[in-house]
């Protein structure tokens, strides 16, 4: 993997990113492998390095996002300060991961304003992209009737069947 392909990581100075780097533990799974359930303590994220994995919330059969292009991050919970896992996450293939522990993450940030700046930054473009794509999503599973926008393109309610 290329460091240039991990999303989280675009634009931070060499030093910086090879602190990052060094920090994490690169860990193999198998299909099935389920890395964090909904509401585990957020004590890690994660960078795809070859795989897929499934996010879900609730059942695994209902993933809601699948990360599955290398670079990718999940596991965000634990860099904005929640405490426990907002979904669920399960390998679905055998995935090769990068493993960064929060409080190492952390330390790092908190000894470089200017690059956890960036940082944070690109965890938001990451954010706003996996929200465009879930959003994206829904509005497809939706039929045209159940779609009430009032022109503004975003579904603001869904109509009750009769």
């Amino acid at each position: 993997m290329y460091l240039k392909q991990v999303e989280i990581l675009r634009g931070l100075n060499d030093s910086f990113t090879a602190k990052m780097m060094e920090a994490s533990v690169e860990s193999s799974y198998e299909p099935g492998t389920v890395l964090f359930s909904q509401g585990d303590p957020a004590l890690n994220f994660y960078v795809l390095v070859k795989g897929r994995i499934k996010l879900s919330i609730g059942d695994y059969k209902n993933s809601f996002y699948t990360v599955n292009h290398i670079g990718e991050a999940f596991g965000w919970s634990s860099l904005v300060g929640g405490h426990a896992y907002t979904a669920s996450a399960k390998c679905f293939a055998p995935s090769t991961l990068k493993v960064f522990k929060r409080d190492h993450i952390e330390m790092i940030l908190s000894s470089d304003r200017d690059n956890a700046v960036l940082f944070y930054k690109n965890l938001a473009l990451t954010l706003g992209n996996r929200l465009t794509a879930i959003n994206s999503q829904l509005a497809d599973n939706l039929s045209e009737s159940d779609k009430i926008t009032y022109g503004t393109g975003q579904i603001l309610e869904q109509t009750e069947l009769v």
